[in-house]
């Protein structure tokens, strides 16, 4: 009996020994951060950004054990945030947020007016992951008459010309984002462009322009005041806050895909033990079921990448995908 127990002792003592060396690597594994973490936001406080960083901010702090401080520094598509990036060193303790505007779009947009580009948005920036993402909305302007987006496109089809569309700005995401409804419907619209998002907003509403693609939020806020109404959601999937409403993919128009990313990235020459580190913390983050709560009831989708290799090729796509866009626009640009 005193056998059996001395021999069953050290198979436990022998099992403990054994699990102890295969966590012993993961544990010795020091953090690779070691001093306060910054989140530079090129959106000012109070935006869809802006939210998503400082709640990610305060779950990714206590994931990596170091403060981590959000610095909004807007302007010019992200330019002025990127270039402070540059100026700090490369080991990934600091971070600038991106979105499909300020890292493909705009970028897109400069590569087709052959413009010099402020800085490589492929080569001087490493993709760590996504955040969350926030699908555009197609609207219809109440005095259109327009209930349906097969409704809008029969009557583009039948009388070209007649509708027109707004946007914030020539070569803006609303503004592109008509013209791919367009290509993907072999249809015409007039584009009128507005200086911002409210003065489009209030042409949808006096009826100035019969539709639009706009964000989720400034939507919800149009179909509770009825003053204009959702046609599709521009991505794949439904929005909670306006039920009922068809995505684009659900009306036969998968290709028409609107949706805006909120992503990380951080300096090249970044090494990649920080890079992996920050995604981990980022997908452990947003699988917290208080950010998830907090940033869908502020409209947006948590989602984040498998890894930064599989954002990277996110990114690849979503350039390619644009630049067919544009280059089948064919928008003048003014100089």
């Amino acid at each position: 009996m005193n056998c059996i127990s001395s021999f069953a002792l050290r198979c436990v003592a022998a099992s403990f020994a054994i699990g102890f060396i295969a966590a012993a690597p993961a544990l010795a594994q020091p953090s690779p951060f070691n001093k306060p973490v910054r989140f530079i936001v090129p959106y000012p406080p109070g935006g869809p950004t802006d939210i998503t960083a400082r709640v990610y901010a305060e779950k990714v702090s206590k994931l990596i054990g170091q403060s981590v401080v959000v610095e909004n520094k807007p302007g010019a598509q992200g330019v002025p945030a990127v270039q402070q990036l540059m100026q700090l060193p490369a080991d990934g303790h600091s971070m600038y947020f991106g979105t499909l505007s300020t890292q493909v779009v705009s970028h897109v947009i400069t590569a087709y007016r052959k413009q010099p580009a402020p800085y490589d948005a492929r080569k001087d920036l490493v993709p760590v992951s996504t955040l969350g993402s926030t699908s555009l909305v197609l609207m219809a302007s109440n005095a259109s008459g327009i209930t349906s987006y097969k409704q809008l496109v029969d009557t583009m089809k039948k009388q070209p010309g007649k509708f027109n569309f707004g946007s914030d700005g020539t070569g803006s995401l609303t503004h592109l984002g008509g013209e791919m409804i367009k290509q993907a419907t072999d249809t015409f619209a007039v584009h009128i462009p507005y200086k911002g998002t409210a003065e489009f907003s209030q042409a949808l509403i006096t009826g100035d322009i019969q539709f639009a693609v706009t964000g989720s939020l400034g939507a919800v806020n149009l179909v509770k005041q009825n003053r204009a109404r959702a046609l599709a959601i521009a991505g794949p999937k439904r929005s909670d806050q306006l039920p009922g409403v068809p995505t684009t993919a659900e009306l036969g128009q998968p290709g028409v895909d609107l949706t805006s990313w909120f992503a990380v990235f951080m300096k090249a020459g970044t090494p990649k033990a920080n890079v992996d580190a920050m995604a981990q913390a980022i997908r452990q983050a947003g699988q917290d079921p208080e950010l998830v709560q907090r940033l869908t009831s502020a409209g947006l989708d948590v989602g984040t990448s498998a890894s930064p290799e599989q954002f990277a090729a996110q990114i690849d796509a979503e350039w390619k995908r644009w630049t067919t866009t544009l280059d089948k626009a064919a928008i003048k640009f003014e100089n």
